[in-house]
């Protein structure tokens, strides 16, 4: 039965990074936006890098909740 509590404890905690992540999207759309809004010239550069960067902060959610699941059912 510890080794079964353990396991879920685990799985919970692998909440933490993801919802750091969507607190680092949230900051980055906002930056974003309020970089385009002060100069739109930027908006051609700064798109260049924008998706690369949203993919990084988006796989830093995805793959501990990966982690978790294959703990959880694995």
């Amino acid at each position: 039965m510890e080794l079964e509590a353990a396991k879920l404890i685990a799985g919970a905690l692998v909440v933490l990074p993801a919802f750091g992540a969507a607190l680092g999207l949230g900051m980055y759309f906002a930056s974003y936006n309020n970089a385009i809004a002060r100069n739109p010239e930027t908006k051609k550069l700064l798109d260049e890098k924008f998706f690369l960067i949203l993919a990084f902060i988006e796989a830093l959610g995805i793959i501990p909740i990966g982690i978790g699941a294959a703990m959880l059912f694995g």
